[in-house]
């Protein structure tokens, strides 16, 4: 677009945005918990965050809108389980894109999806001022994030797929998202990190409504479809010799431990606290379904481990140093040791030769909603066992529990 005709009917546009922007007031959107989960083998860990499809506009769960819908899509792509957060406010613009990420721990997400340019287009935002934003936004992620971590940014969906915005005036918006994509395709392609995902879909139009689940579905078909060989890549072709499902390279572990977990685990005040008979009663089925003599809740203290709940015979407060759950919260999926005993490493260690004799141990770490990693759900044996009759699946979705139960506690 000539830029004196795109100076001309900036006015035109922001004050037909600003319009029906306040007609959105009553349209329904997700209220609710602003995750979403599918179960599986480990997980691939997802941060959607910003406008148009991210809000969800149209439905009232995230479960049924873009974050549910991408962890079912991936997992059936991927065999593993998917954990989706996702950060949506309506107002964001590629200008304030970048605030939108501040506190948000980008080290802990496997892929960040970046959703932008609906208003941004409407708006006939300059194209020098996306690319200079885009380039800045997608500097701020890479920099904050994991050298694993890819970032996906969405293609503006077809303006005039949008109701509201079906009219001679959401014709050149559309025109206009097409240069926005355009250069956002171009500065994608220029990183090793960064993807480019058109949403050029054609999504049925459904009668008195904006978005439907149906939509959302869609929608995460065509990223998934993306994502999933890109994700698979990062993951290794066989676990490592002492990790059942870990699926990560230590190097990834390295850089996704914590900053600070004991900070984590001072918000949420929980050591040396009284007994949670929720949290006694999530480690009681974890023994119960493992069929395992011990079963414990265990917070990291500095150099010691410190259980919270401990069903068994181990000794509540124990040395870090050299312990096997040293060893699984440092990862972020289960580890499963067979026999303690046929590994060096852990053979002289004081609870393997000596009381609870432990001999088989099967863990997952606890993570805090900040994303650090602050303990481990374990169960464990004097009897080894064929790590291949263990069910890491319901290990992690009963770890999983335990963290959603960390997060209505009082801190």
């Amino acid at each position: 677009m000539p830029e004196l005709i795109r100076w001309a009917l900036v006015p035109l546009m922001r004050a037909w945005s600003a319009t029906t922007n306040r007609d959105y007031d009553g349209i329904p959107r997700p209220l609710d918990d602003q995750r979403a989960h599918s179960p599986g083998i480990n997980s691939d860990r997802i941060l959607i965050f910003g406008s148009g499809p991210a809000v969800g506009w149209g439905v009232l769960s995230h479960d049924v809108a873009l974050p549910g819908s991408l962890a079912r899509a991936l997992s059936a792509r991927t065999g593993r389980g998917a954990d989706v957060d996702v950060v949506p406010n309506p107002h964001v613009t590629i200008r304030t894109a970048r605030a939108e990420l501040d506190g948000l721990g980008l080290w802990r997400y496997d892929a960040v999806v970046v959703s932008l340019g609906t208003s941004d287009a409407v708006s006939l935002v300059p194209a020098r001022v996306w690319q200079r934003e885009l380039m800045a936004l997608l500097d701020r992620i890479e920099r904050d994030s994991s050298l694993t971590t890819r970032t996906f940014v969405l293609g503006v969906q077809p303006i005039r797929s949008i109701a509201a915005f079906d009219t001679a005036l959401g014709s050149v918006a559309e025109k206009h998202a097409r240069t926005l994509n355009g250069l956002t395709a171009s500065l994608c392609a220029e990183r090793v990190r960064a993807y480019y995902v058109p949403m050029s879909a054609r999504l049925v139009v459904t009668p008195g409504r904006v978005r439907t689940a149906a939509h959302y579905a869609q929608w995460a078909d065509l990223l998934a479809a993306r994502m999933a060989p890109i994700l698979n890549a990062e993951h290794l072709d066989a676990d490592t010799a002492d990790t059942v499902g870990s699926g990560r390279s230590r190097a990834r572990d390295a850089e996704q431990l914590s900053p600070d977990p004991r900070r984590a685990i001072d918000r949420l005040g929980i050591l040396d606290s009284d007994p949670d008979a929720r949290l006694d009663r999530i480690v009681a089925i974890a023994r119960s379904s493992y069929g395992t003599a011990s079963a414990a809740l265990t917070f990291v203290d500095g150099d010691r481990l410190w259980d919270k709940t401990n069903i068994g015979r181990a000794p509540r407060v124990f040395p870090l140093a050299g312990s096997i759950t040293a060893i699984a919260v440092s990862g972020p999926g289960a580890l499963v040791v067979p026999d303690a005993q046929a590994e060096a490493r852990f053979r002289d260690h004081p609870l393997v030769h000596g009381a609870p004799h432990t001999r088989f141990y099967a863990g997952f770490p606890i993570e805090a909603d900040s994303g650090e990693r602050i303990g481990v759900l374990s169960v464990f044996d004097p009897e080894p066992r064929p790590a291949a009759e263990i069910d890491i699946v319901l290990l992690r979705e009963l770890a999983l529990i335990i963290q959603a139960e960390l997060g209505r506690l009082p801190g």
